[in-house]
């Protein structure tokens, strides 16, 4: 009955080795298998590790260089932005320098009208007196005048400007109270203009139109002081003066002039 025992015994343990011995004997057959894939796991882990390292490194350089751009826009900008400094800088030495120079112009013009004032008072050019009609031997006393005059005429429809303004002085000076010295002044004037002695035909116009503030040329005398003073760069003063012309003279030509002038400068 024992040995039975210990057979049943001894046949268990047989079993139960054998089990574990082909249990073991499995396992160590799998192990190889497993560790190769876990090798290849590695291996890709590796690779999409390497892959990402150089994608990582790549975007660290375009950064960089993003960054480095930046810098250098920055630096123009700045460039830029002292370069601006420097121009704006001359523009304001420049603007000072053209608003000095407006007002030296000016005074210079003043002092230069003030001159011309005093020249003109001292000028022998007087308002005609009212003249009772003459003999018959006045006739003859005349043609002399008309001659002095007649030449200056003739000068200045020549355009010889220069001449003219002489041929009038003389007749002004040699008849004062001849009935043609307002047309000798109007025209000494307008030569004065022609010659582009802006300031001296002004202050001639503007003494022509107070002595003679009824004759025909009057208008002709305002608008052409307007243009003077155009000529000299005072638009205001020249527009009262036409102004003047439309208002006082709407019939005149120099009104359609003066008119023209003023619409030009509204623009």
């Amino acid at each position: 009955m024992k040995n039975k025992k210990y057979f049943r015994v001894f046949l268990l343990l047989f079993v139960f080795l054998f089990f574990t011995a082909a249990f073991l004997s499995g396992c160590a057959e799998m192990e190889p298998d497993t560790i190769h894939n876990l090798k290849v796991q590695v291996k890709k882990l590796n690779k999409k590790t390497g892959k990402l390292s150089q994608s990582n490194t790549y975007l660290e350089q375009k950064l960089h260089d993003i960054q480095v751009n930046i810098a250098n826009q920055g630096v123009k900008i700045a460039d830029i932005n002292s370069k601006l400094r420097d121009i704006y800088g001359k523009y304001e030495v420049e603007s000072h320098n053209l608003h000095m120079l407006q007002k030296r112009f000016r005074d210079y013009r003043l002092i230069v009208n003030k001159e011309l004032i005093t020249l003109l008072k001292h000028a022998q050019i007087k308002p005609p007196v009212e003249k009772i009609a003459p003999p018959k031997k006045a006739v003859i006393s005349v043609s002399p005048k008309l001659m002095e005059f007649n030449k200056g005429m003739d000068l200045y429809k020549k355009k010889d400007y220069a001449n003219a303004v002489l041929a009038f002085n003389k007749f002004i000076s040699k008849y004062p109270q001849s009935k043609d010295i307002p047309d000798a002044v109007f025209y000494k004037a307008v030569s004065n203009f022609n010659l582009k002695k802006y300031p001296v035909s002004i202050l001639e116009f503007h003494k022509f139109s107070e002595v003679y503030p009824k004759n025909s040329h009057v208008p002709m005398a305002i608008y052409l002081q307007g243009m003077g003073f155009l000529k000299l760069s005072d638009k205001s003063d020249a527009s009262i003066l036409f102004q003047q012309v439309v208002s006082k003279y709407p019939d005149a030509e120099a009104s359609k002039l003066s008119a023209a002038e003023l619409k030009k400068l509204s623009k």
